[in-house]
């Protein structure tokens, strides 16, 4: 049976309408939902309320979403996991790690359903003399009574879901292992004595679809008897995958025939339950740029990405949860600001993502955000950051702005009559001069640029910025005596800045003055984890005895 059945003149309305329909292209940049950091759109059906009791249940990617959610104020009834003998060293919110969909179920049925309770008489082994597991929880061999104790704080802390109006769950992964004993799906591989101890108690399962649907309607139907009638959920699929295979075959496509089962069972159990929705984080990371989406391992996502969806979940199910003072904006704004300059694109693109909800702007801060989206070549959002300034003060920059996104594409010639227009209105106005000598050096109009750059430094005396610019025009140019001179003129005018320094340094490294580059290098003072990596990777191509002459 279908997943949805359209008629023709409402599939050609949502073709018309729907502004996510056709797939992004690189060509139309101010479009492009993928690179550097996939943002899938998605429609909320319901709201989170601020500071309300949200369960988080799942594989590991839900302990992430669960650690943003309680730093942003929110009562997390899992990140209160309480153990009740104290003799228990606490492993963590990791111990309620569940990856297979049925050991989602089997947790709700342990702690919700009076009929089936746990039986440690069926589910915990002695792996050695006074020593036990559970395959169903994430715990080393340790004494029973130690066993018994996590048990009792696991299933106490998920009764606590019948009291949450929202839950997050987070699907994981589809290769488990089965007791055939006890008719039980296990949360972990069994120790292989235990396999070797029993021969034919235990078998790898790999799931198909309707295990899959089949257990989840089973979770969903125990939420919905024992919890609240308004409960909402907010379901998932981890991106986070499968470290290791037990099958024949390549863990990549093991992986990727996991992923898709969860992914097409989620998106049914969304389309039959009108209070499920379902939140694409795991699109958002894996079509993201896999060098800036995951930690060394290839198996963690990194931090910055989390917080980019969590952010985004926010944005959408609980409007205004991103309202930021005009302080906080303006930090945002300087930090992405340095980490471009240290050039991590992705590190300034979570700084800016909170800041696209942001009501009103300061006409200071709306034109440096509209800069740093152009930088980006968030060309929308550049546009939508001068729509937030009231008329009188948007009209000149919403000029600039359009001249920067034509000289950003290619259209130089066409931004030129504009910023000459703006340039003849506002003489010495820095953000049009300098405009102005971007769409002159694009167009390789070299001797012009240089007289647009001399006008600039005239209105502007006490900046270094039009000296650096000259350098770099120098440099593209190819005249390095003169870039030479520029870069010096940069560093003695008005207070310099480490980008300063540090285009001077890779001007003498791409030179080979190799020793000139380290000695400047000593010299700067690191001022913000941007400037400290961005130094850092320049040492990292520098001889470590540079040799002189």
């Amino acid at each position: 049976m279908p997943l949805k059945i359209l008629s023709g003149t409402e599939a050609i309305a949502n073709l018309r309408s729907n502004p996510f329909a056709e797939w992004p292209s690189r060509r139309t940049e101010d479009t492009n939902r993928i690179e550097p950091l996939c943002r899938p759109a998605f429609a909320p059906s319901f709201r989170f309320e601020p500071r309300e009791k949200v369960f988080t249940m799942g594989s590991c990617f839900a302990r992430n979403v669960e650690r943003e959610l309680a730093a942003r104020g929110f009562d997390v009834a899992t990140s209160q996991l309480a153990w009740p003998d104290q003799s228990v060293d606490p492993l963590g919110n990791g111990v309620l790690n569940n990856y297979g969909v049925v050991s989602i179920e089997n947790e709700l049925t342990w702690a919700l359903d009076p009929a089936h309770p746990f039986d440690p008489e069926k589910h915990i082994f002695e792996v050695a003399a006074g020593r036990f597991v559970e395959p169903h929880i994430l715990v080393r061999p340790a004494p029973r009574e130690r066993i018994l104790a996590y048990r009792k704080a696991i299933t106490d802390v998920t009764r606590r879901v019948v009291d949450c109006r929202v839950v997050i769950m987070t699907l994981g992964l589809s290769e488990l292992w089965f007791d055939r004993e006890t008719g039980t799906y296990l949360n972990r591989t069994p120790p292989r004595m235990l396999v070797a101890r029993y021969a034919d108690r235990f078998e790898l399962h790999v799931l198909d679809f309707h295990d899959t649907l089949r257990s989840l309607e089973a979770s969903f139907a125990l939420l919905k008897r024992h919890g609240r009638a308004d409960q909402r959920v907010l379901l998932t699929v981890s991106p986070v995958p499968l470290g290791t295979t037990h099958t024949a075959g390549d863990v990549l496509v093991i992986n990727s025939y996991s992923k898709a089962v969860l992914r097409t069972a989620a998106e049914h159990i969304a389309a039959a339950h009108d209070h499920i929705d379902y939140f694409p984080s795991y699109e958002s990371v894996v079509m993201s740029d896999r060098a800036q989406a995951w930690e060394e391992d290839q198996v963690h996502v990194r931090p910055s990405l989390i917080r980019l969806n969590v952010e985004r979940m926010l944005d959408a199910y609980m409007p205004g949860a991103s309202t930021m003072s005009p302080a906080d904006v303006k930090q945002r704004l300087e930090e992405a600001e340095e980490e471009l300059a240290a050039q991590n694109r992705i590190g300034a693109a979570e700084l800016l993502e909170p800041i696209r909800h942001v009501d009103e702007l300061d006409p200071e801060a709306a034109v440096l955000y509209a800069e740093l989206c152009l930088k980006l070549r968030r060309f929308d959002e550049a546009r939508a950051a001068i729509g937030k300034l009231p008329a009188s003060a948007a009209s000149w920059r919403s000029e600039l702005i359009e001249a920067r996104i034509a000289i950003a594409r290619g259209e130089g010639a066409q931004a030129l009559p504009r910023l000459e227009a703006l340039v003849e209105k506002f003489p010495k106005s820095p953000a049009i001069l300098r405009v102005h000598v971007d769409a002159l050096e694009a167009l390789e109009r070299w001797d012009d640029a240089m007289l647009a750059l001399r006008r600039w430094s005239d209105a502007t005396r006490n900046s270094r910025e039009p000296y650096r610019r000259a350098a770099l025009l120098h440099v593209a140019r190819g005249d390095h005596e003169a870039a030479e001179r520029a870069f010096r003129a940069a560093l003695t005018s008005g207070k310099t800045k480490e980008a300063d320094v540090l285009d001077y340094v890779d001007f003498l490294v791409a030179r080979k003055r190799f020793a000139e580059a380290a000695i400047e290098l000593s010299r700067i003072e690191i001022v913000n984890k941007a400037t400290l990596r961005r130094v850092e990777r320049i040492k990292t191509f520098l001889p470590s005895t540079p040799a002189t002459g």
